[in-house]
Protein backbone atom coordinates (compact mmCIF):
# COMPACT_ATOMS: atom_id res chain seq x y z
CA UNK A 1 0.00 0.00 0.00
CA UNK A 2 1.33 3.43 -0.24
CA UNK A 3 0.40 5.20 2.61
CA UNK A 4 0.17 9.26 2.21
CA UNK A 5 -0.39 10.78 5.82
CA UNK A 6 0.67 14.97 6.27
CA UNK A 7 2.59 15.72 9.89
CA UNK A 8 3.94 18.97 9.19
CA UNK A 9 1.96 20.05 12.53
CA UNK A 10 2.95 16.96 14.43
CA UNK A 11 6.69 16.57 14.42
CA UNK A 12 6.83 15.56 18.25
CA UNK A 13 3.97 12.86 17.07
CA UNK A 14 5.54 9.45 15.80
CA UNK A 15 2.89 8.42 12.95
CA UNK A 16 2.70 5.38 12.23
CA UNK A 17 1.20 4.07 8.73
CA UNK A 18 0.20 1.24 7.30
CA UNK A 19 2.41 0.36 3.91
CA UNK A 20 1.21 -3.01 3.14
CA UNK A 21 2.97 -3.75 7.19
CA UNK A 22 2.60 -1.72 9.83
CA UNK A 23 6.06 0.07 11.12
CA UNK A 24 5.64 -0.64 15.31
CA UNK A 25 6.70 2.22 17.67
CA UNK A 26 9.26 1.09 20.52
CA UNK A 27 6.62 1.96 23.02
CA UNK A 28 4.09 -0.18 25.37
CA UNK A 29 1.29 2.29 24.29
CA UNK A 30 -0.45 1.63 21.00
CA UNK A 31 1.79 2.21 18.62
CA UNK A 32 -0.28 5.29 17.17
CA UNK A 33 -0.74 8.87 17.48
CA UNK A 34 -2.73 9.55 20.51
CA UNK A 35 -5.91 11.97 19.91
CA UNK A 36 -6.40 13.18 23.61
CA UNK A 37 -9.64 15.32 22.41
CA UNK A 38 -12.00 15.54 19.53
CA UNK A 39 -11.69 19.31 19.21
CA UNK A 40 -9.98 21.09 15.71
CA UNK A 41 -7.41 23.16 18.17
CA UNK A 42 -6.06 20.05 19.10
CA UNK A 43 -2.94 19.43 16.77
CA UNK A 44 -3.20 15.64 16.43
CA UNK A 45 -6.92 15.65 15.80
CA UNK A 46 -6.46 18.50 12.89
CA UNK A 47 -3.62 16.00 11.85
CA UNK A 48 -5.93 12.98 11.64
CA UNK A 49 -9.10 15.01 9.82
CA UNK A 50 -6.38 15.79 6.87
CA UNK A 51 -5.23 12.46 6.94
CA UNK A 52 -9.37 11.37 6.49
CA UNK A 53 -10.02 14.36 4.30
CA UNK A 54 -6.68 13.03 1.73
CA UNK A 55 -8.26 9.57 2.34
CA UNK A 56 -11.35 10.16 0.93
CA UNK A 57 -9.93 12.52 -1.63
CA UNK A 58 -7.88 9.35 -3.28
CA UNK A 59 -11.39 6.72 -2.57
CA UNK A 60 -13.27 9.88 -5.10
CA UNK A 61 -10.19 9.65 -7.47
CA UNK A 62 -11.48 6.02 -8.56
CA UNK A 63 -8.08 4.57 -6.69
CA UNK A 64 -8.11 0.96 -4.39
CA UNK A 65 -6.42 -1.07 -2.33
CA UNK A 66 -3.00 -0.61 -1.26
CA UNK A 67 -2.88 2.64 -3.75
CA UNK A 68 -5.09 4.32 -0.95
CA UNK A 69 -3.78 5.61 2.14
CA UNK A 70 -4.72 3.98 5.59
CA UNK A 71 -3.55 5.09 9.17
CA UNK A 72 -4.31 4.75 12.60
CA UNK A 73 -4.91 6.99 15.11
CA UNK A 74 -5.83 5.96 19.06
CA UNK A 75 -8.47 8.19 21.29
CA UNK A 76 -10.19 6.84 24.45
CA UNK A 77 -13.66 7.35 24.60
CA UNK A 78 -15.02 9.57 27.25
CA UNK A 79 -18.02 9.13 29.60
CA UNK A 80 -19.55 11.41 27.51
CA UNK A 81 -18.62 10.00 24.24
CA UNK A 82 -21.23 7.97 22.36
CA UNK A 83 -19.99 5.89 18.80
CA UNK A 84 -22.24 8.07 16.73
CA UNK A 85 -21.06 11.50 18.08
CA UNK A 86 -17.30 9.40 17.77
CA UNK A 87 -18.52 8.77 14.23
CA UNK A 88 -19.71 12.10 13.15
CA UNK A 89 -16.57 14.10 14.63
CA UNK A 90 -14.42 12.27 12.88
CA UNK A 91 -15.81 12.19 9.88
CA UNK A 92 -16.01 8.29 9.59
CA UNK A 93 -19.04 6.18 9.20
CA UNK A 94 -19.43 4.48 12.24
CA UNK A 95 -19.65 1.14 10.61
CA UNK A 96 -15.23 1.56 10.10
CA UNK A 97 -14.90 2.18 13.81
CA UNK A 98 -17.06 -0.57 15.34
CA UNK A 99 -15.63 -3.27 12.90
CA UNK A 100 -12.13 -2.18 13.42
CA UNK A 101 -12.45 -1.91 17.27
CA UNK A 102 -15.12 -5.46 16.92
CA UNK A 103 -17.97 -3.62 18.80
CA UNK A 104 -20.66 -5.72 18.36
CA UNK A 105 -23.58 -3.73 19.13
CA UNK A 106 -24.40 -0.18 19.16
CA UNK A 107 -25.98 -0.51 22.83
CA UNK A 108 -22.05 -1.80 23.66
CA UNK A 109 -20.23 0.53 26.61
CA UNK A 110 -17.51 2.17 24.90
CA UNK A 111 -16.26 4.68 27.70
CA UNK A 112 -12.76 4.31 28.73
CA UNK A 113 -12.14 2.39 25.63
CA UNK A 114 -9.01 2.83 23.87
CA UNK A 115 -10.54 2.66 20.17
CA UNK A 116 -8.27 2.63 17.34
CA UNK A 117 -9.50 5.15 14.59
CA UNK A 118 -9.40 4.87 10.68
CA UNK A 119 -8.42 7.30 8.17
CA UNK A 120 -9.94 5.33 5.81
CA UNK A 121 -13.76 4.80 5.12
CA UNK A 122 -14.17 1.05 4.96
CA UNK A 123 -14.71 -2.21 6.79
CA UNK A 124 -12.50 -3.76 8.81
CA UNK A 125 -12.94 -7.49 9.31
CA UNK A 126 -10.99 -10.19 11.10
CA UNK A 127 -9.35 -13.60 9.86
CA UNK A 128 -11.90 -15.56 12.47
CA UNK A 129 -15.25 -14.29 14.01
CA UNK A 130 -15.41 -13.49 17.65
CA UNK A 131 -19.28 -12.78 17.69
CA UNK A 132 -22.65 -13.10 15.51
CA UNK A 133 -21.89 -9.68 13.84
CA UNK A 134 -18.29 -10.58 12.26
CA UNK A 135 -19.96 -14.03 11.58
CA UNK A 136 -22.86 -12.40 9.53
CA UNK A 137 -19.67 -9.94 7.99
CA UNK A 138 -17.45 -12.89 7.25
CA UNK A 139 -20.34 -14.51 5.21
CA UNK A 140 -19.81 -12.42 2.75
CA UNK A 141 -15.88 -11.79 2.48
CA UNK A 142 -14.34 -12.41 -0.04
CA UNK A 143 -10.25 -12.79 0.38
CA UNK A 144 -9.71 -12.57 -3.75
CA UNK A 145 -10.74 -8.82 -3.68
CA UNK A 146 -8.10 -7.21 -4.78
CA UNK A 147 -9.51 -4.13 -3.44
CA UNK A 148 -8.74 -5.09 -0.12
CA UNK A 149 -6.27 -3.88 2.24
CA UNK A 150 -4.69 -6.13 4.77
CA UNK A 151 -2.50 -4.87 7.62
CA UNK A 152 -1.68 -6.28 11.34
CA UNK A 153 -3.42 -4.60 13.82
CA UNK A 154 -1.67 -3.42 17.61
CA UNK A 155 -4.20 -4.16 20.50
CA UNK A 156 -4.35 -2.14 23.67
CA UNK A 157 -3.87 -5.57 25.55
CA UNK A 158 -0.73 -5.86 24.08
CA UNK A 159 -1.49 -8.39 21.26
CA UNK A 160 -1.97 -7.86 16.85
CA UNK A 161 -3.83 -9.70 14.80
CA UNK A 162 -4.76 -9.57 11.53
CA UNK A 163 -7.26 -7.37 9.76
CA UNK A 164 -8.63 -6.86 6.06
CA UNK A 165 -10.14 -3.12 5.51
CA UNK A 166 -13.04 -3.57 2.29
CA UNK A 167 -12.58 0.02 1.79
CA UNK A 168 -15.54 2.66 1.30
CA UNK A 169 -18.10 -0.27 2.45
CA UNK A 170 -20.38 -0.41 5.09
CA UNK A 171 -22.68 -2.46 6.46
CA UNK A 172 -25.81 -4.17 4.21
CA UNK A 173 -29.27 -3.47 5.39
CA UNK A 174 -29.21 -6.87 7.14
CA UNK A 175 -25.87 -6.37 9.19
CA UNK A 176 -27.39 -2.65 10.46
CA UNK A 177 -30.42 -4.07 11.49
CA UNK A 178 -28.90 -5.92 13.74
CA UNK A 179 -25.94 -4.38 14.75
CA UNK A 180 -28.77 -0.76 15.84
CA UNK A 181 -31.43 -2.53 17.10
CA UNK A 182 -31.22 -6.63 17.89
CA UNK A 183 -33.88 -7.87 19.48
CA UNK A 184 -33.20 -12.19 19.68
CA UNK A 185 -30.20 -13.76 20.66
CA UNK A 186 -28.20 -15.96 18.31
CA UNK A 187 -30.09 -19.27 18.27
CA UNK A 188 -26.61 -21.49 18.05
CA UNK A 189 -23.26 -20.24 19.61
CA UNK A 190 -20.15 -20.31 17.41
CA UNK A 191 -21.94 -21.27 14.90
CA UNK A 192 -21.04 -20.14 10.81
CA UNK A 193 -23.94 -18.93 8.24
CA UNK A 194 -23.25 -20.98 5.39
CA UNK A 195 -26.49 -20.11 3.38
CA UNK A 196 -28.31 -16.82 3.91
CA UNK A 197 -31.48 -15.49 2.88
CA UNK A 198 -33.13 -15.32 -0.26
CA UNK A 199 -33.05 -16.87 -3.66
CA UNK A 200 -30.90 -20.17 -3.65
CA UNK A 201 -30.49 -23.25 -5.86
CA UNK A 202 -31.42 -26.11 -3.02
CA UNK A 203 -28.02 -28.18 -2.40
CA UNK A 204 -30.54 -31.82 -2.17
CA UNK A 205 -32.44 -30.69 -5.25
CA UNK A 206 -30.65 -28.45 -7.19
CA UNK A 207 -33.87 -26.32 -7.71
CA UNK A 208 -34.01 -22.56 -7.57
CA UNK A 209 -35.79 -21.46 -5.04
CA UNK A 210 -36.65 -19.29 -1.81
CA UNK A 211 -34.69 -20.12 1.19
CA UNK A 212 -36.99 -18.71 3.70
CA UNK A 213 -34.74 -18.72 6.77
CA UNK A 214 -30.75 -18.72 7.46
CA UNK A 215 -28.33 -21.74 7.84
CA UNK A 216 -26.02 -22.07 10.57
CA UNK A 217 -23.02 -25.24 10.52
CA UNK A 218 -22.07 -26.53 13.96
CA UNK A 219 -21.63 -30.00 14.91
CA UNK A 220 -24.03 -32.60 15.83
CA UNK A 221 -25.18 -32.54 19.03
CA UNK A 222 -24.56 -28.90 19.56
CA UNK A 223 -27.60 -27.15 21.98
CA UNK A 224 -29.57 -25.19 20.02
CA UNK A 225 -31.38 -22.44 22.31
CA UNK A 226 -34.35 -20.38 21.87
CA UNK A 227 -33.77 -16.63 20.44
CA UNK A 228 -36.29 -15.16 22.80
CA UNK A 229 -38.80 -15.83 25.39
CA UNK A 230 -42.23 -17.50 23.68
CA UNK A 231 -44.37 -20.75 23.46
CA UNK A 232 -43.85 -23.99 21.77
CA UNK A 233 -46.08 -23.57 19.25
CA UNK A 234 -46.19 -26.67 17.37
CA UNK A 235 -42.75 -29.58 17.43
CA UNK A 236 -42.58 -32.56 15.23
CA UNK A 237 -40.99 -34.29 12.17
CA UNK A 238 -41.30 -33.00 8.51
CA UNK A 239 -39.81 -34.43 4.81
CA UNK A 240 -38.02 -31.17 4.91
CA UNK A 241 -37.27 -29.57 8.00
CA UNK A 242 -37.19 -32.67 9.87
CA UNK A 243 -37.40 -32.64 13.26
CA UNK A 244 -38.66 -29.21 14.16
CA UNK A 245 -39.75 -26.61 16.48
CA UNK A 246 -41.89 -23.40 16.03
CA UNK A 247 -42.32 -21.02 19.24
CA UNK A 248 -44.31 -18.34 19.44
CA UNK A 249 -43.23 -14.87 20.75
CA UNK A 250 -44.76 -11.40 21.57
CA UNK A 251 -45.27 -9.40 18.35
CA UNK A 252 -46.79 -11.78 16.55
CA UNK A 253 -43.37 -13.30 15.48
CA UNK A 254 -42.35 -17.11 15.23
CA UNK A 255 -39.08 -18.75 15.12
CA UNK A 256 -39.09 -22.16 13.43
CA UNK A 257 -35.83 -24.46 14.33
CA UNK A 258 -35.08 -27.23 11.92
CA UNK A 259 -32.83 -30.36 10.88
CA UNK A 260 -32.66 -31.27 14.67
CA UNK A 261 -31.42 -34.21 15.89
CA UNK A 262 -33.18 -34.38 19.12
CA UNK A 263 -35.72 -32.75 21.16
CA UNK A 264 -35.56 -30.90 23.97
CA UNK A 265 -39.08 -29.32 25.35
CA UNK A 266 -42.77 -29.97 24.86
CA UNK A 267 -45.77 -28.40 22.87
CA UNK A 268 -47.41 -25.75 24.41
CA UNK A 269 -44.36 -25.01 27.20
CA UNK A 270 -43.62 -21.67 28.03
CA UNK A 271 -39.40 -21.06 27.20
CA UNK A 272 -37.32 -18.08 28.21
CA UNK A 273 -34.69 -16.68 25.61
CA UNK A 274 -31.66 -19.24 26.09
CA UNK A 275 -33.88 -21.93 26.66
CA UNK A 276 -32.52 -25.61 25.05
CA UNK A 277 -34.65 -26.49 22.49
CA UNK A 278 -33.05 -29.38 20.69
CA UNK A 279 -29.65 -30.14 19.14
CA UNK A 280 -28.03 -30.13 15.80
CA UNK A 281 -28.42 -32.50 13.63
CA UNK A 282 -29.52 -33.35 9.89
CA UNK A 283 -32.96 -34.78 9.87
CA UNK A 284 -35.05 -34.02 7.00
CA UNK A 285 -33.63 -32.46 3.59
CA UNK A 286 -29.98 -31.68 5.16
CA UNK A 287 -26.53 -32.61 3.15
CA UNK A 288 -24.86 -32.38 6.95
CA UNK A 289 -25.51 -31.26 10.19
CA UNK A 290 -26.88 -27.55 10.76
CA UNK A 291 -29.27 -25.83 11.94
CA UNK A 292 -32.32 -24.58 9.97
CA UNK A 293 -33.31 -20.70 11.35
CA UNK A 294 -36.26 -19.13 10.64
CA UNK A 295 -38.00 -15.95 12.09
CA UNK A 296 -41.90 -15.06 10.36
CA UNK A 297 -43.48 -12.14 11.11
CA UNK A 298 -47.13 -11.34 10.75
CA UNK A 299 -46.60 -14.62 8.87
CA UNK A 300 -43.93 -13.22 6.51
CA UNK A 301 -40.52 -14.81 6.27
CA UNK A 302 -38.11 -12.49 7.24
CA UNK A 303 -34.46 -12.19 7.63
CA UNK A 304 -33.09 -13.92 10.72
CA UNK A 305 -30.21 -11.73 10.16
CA UNK A 306 -32.00 -8.56 11.01
CA UNK A 307 -33.07 -9.50 14.35
CA UNK A 308 -30.88 -11.69 16.40
CA UNK A 309 -27.35 -10.45 18.57
CA UNK A 310 -24.91 -12.30 20.55
CA UNK A 311 -24.96 -13.98 23.79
Amino acid sequence: MHARCFYSRLLPVLALLITGRLATADTAALPYPEIPVLSATNPVFAQYSDDVSAAREELASGKTGDALPLSLYAYRASSKDSLLGIAARCSIPYDAIASLNRIASMNEPIAGKMLVLPTLPGLYLPDISSSPLETLLLSSFDPADDSIISFTLYMPDGGKRAVHCIPDLLFNGTVRAFFLSPSFIFPLAGSMVTSTFGMRKNPVTGNLVFHKGIDLAAPAGTPVRACAPGTVKDTGYDPVYGNYVILLHSGNRESLYGHLSSIKIELRQSVKSGTILGTVGSTGQSTGPHLHFEIHENGVPKNPTGFIKGN
